[in-house]
């Protein structure tokens, strides 16, 4: 019976193993789909500043009116969200490489109120994404789903990725 129970044992060590790498892999996968939730809101963000900065710039240049202070503060409010979008690579591919320490951030306080985030949107957000993310991946683009019509022109191009 000794070598019957140190079988069992050895299937008993895998299965907790194996529970344990996908353990692990689950709150990888949650993680990188926190940090690319909130690059998707920083992404709105940005828009809507380049939007205002281009308003701004047109009316003031229009008018005559000096608006360089505005502008240099929407432009202050962009670098911090373009650092704020290389931290999050530097994040999502640390926890790829398994190189990622966890540490206590606090990136909801700082960025909170000037983006907008809330964890909880966060959280719910990644699901989401995750889930349209595995739909887009299974289904292949058949010739039905191919539309004749041009490809409407967008005003603006910004690839922030």
């Amino acid at each position: 019976m000794s070598e019957f129970d140190d079988f069992i044992r050895g299937i008993g060590s895998d299965i907790k193993d194996a529970a344990e790498k996908v353990g692990k892999k689950a709150e990888e996968t949650f993680e990188i789909s926190k940090r690319r939730a909130e690059k998707m809101k920083i992404k709105g963000h940005v828009q809507n500043l380049y939007q205002k900065l281009g308003e701004l710039t047109y009316g003031g240049m229009k008018n005559g009116e000096d608006v360089s202070e505005e502008t240099n503060a929407i432009i202050a409010q962009l670098d911090e969200a373009f650092f704020r979008i290389e931290e999050l690579f530097e994040e999502i591919s640390a926890i790829k490489n398994g190189t990622f320490v966890s540490e206590e951030m606090d990136w909801e306080e700082e960025y909170a109120e000037e983006f907008d985030v809330d964890v909880e949107d966060i959280i719910e957000e990644a699901k989401t994404f995750e889930q349209e993310e595995a739909v887009v991946s299974e289904e292949a683009p058949s010739e039905e789903t191919v539309s004749e019509e041009p490809a409407k022109v967008q005003e603006f191009d910004i690839n922030i990725d």
